[in-house]
């Protein structure tokens, strides 16, 4: 009886393997090869159309978006992938909705191609609906701009690095990044910094930053104002002159120390 069991198992499980053979999924796209016809730009004009013609509204915060997997079978249809994270689809709400409203009126994919032969593969898609809602026809044509500083770049430089000037006192080589938003209305917001800090040392720098003086032209995307991530690096490097100037106060106030006992 334990055999003919374990025969029973090796078919099952022969079985198994001969299925998956024959519908061979790869997790990704060959490098090089489109998954839609006419490519990403020509599939960014047809979910933009898409969105024109359904009238379809922009999520409520224009930074919201969402990441589609897509199954392209072997004979170009398709399915949507299963996305466990319930929790990135919850805080992408709007965007995943707005993703099912467009990826079933796309008909034009490409399945992947493996030595001349038809393959099922994922693709993997951003839907940003703002981006959608607000491009020109051909996407290709759409303006963007960075936020810029009212007084000039030099100047705001200029300003961070007296602040941070203040908390970095050895004279040593030392990297700092400091990552903010200038939000639609040109205000700096959401300020971060990477490097050895105390964390009171970082709010008080913050706080520091949030006070300089002047406003941003924000960032744009066809001329609408956009919220836009701003990373300043800051480096400060070892000074030679300055440790040999160092050196020679503490000798100098050794040798003065030792003349007075």
């Amino acid at each position: 009886m334990t055999v003919i069991k374990n025969f029973l198992l090796f078919i099952t499980f022969f079985t198994t393997k001969l299925i998956f053979a024959q519908n061979e999924v790869l997790d990704k796209y060959p490098y090089g090869q489109d998954f839609y016809v006419g490519g990403v730009n020509q599939l960014n004009k047809e979910m933009v159309k898409v969105v024109k013609e359904k009238k379809l509204l922009p999520c409520e915060k224009s930074e919201e978006r969402y990441n589609v997997q897509i199954l392209v079978h072997e004979n170009s249809t398709i399915h949507y992938v299963k996305d466990f994270d319930t929790v990135e689809i919850q805080k992408n709400k709007c965007a995943f909705d707005f993703s099912r409203k467009i990826i079933p009126r796309l008909k034009n994919w490409m399945p992947a191609k493996v030595n001349g032969k038809s393959i099922g593969a994922i693709a993997k898609i951003e839907i940003n609906p703002f981006y959608l809602v607000n491009s020109k026809e051909d996407p290709s044509k759409n303006e963007k701009k960075g936020p810029t500083f009212k007084k000039g770049i030099k100047a705001f430089g200029f300003e961070v690095k007296s602040i941070f000037e203040r908390f970095i006192k050895k004279n040593e080589d030392k990297g700092v990044l400091l990552t903010f938003v200038v939000n639609e209305n040109g205000e700096m917001e959401d300020f971060k910094i990477e490097g050895d800090f105390f964390d009171y040392e970082k709010k008080e720098i913050i706080n520091s930053l949030s006070k300089i003086k002047g406003k941003w032209n924000p960032a744009t995307f066809n001329n609408i104002p956009i919220r836009a991530k701003v990373s300043q690096p800051i480096f400060q490097q070892f000074d030679l002159q300055i440790e040999s100037e160092e050196q020679n106060k503490i000798m100098d106030q050794n040798f003065h120390n030792n003349i007075y006992r």
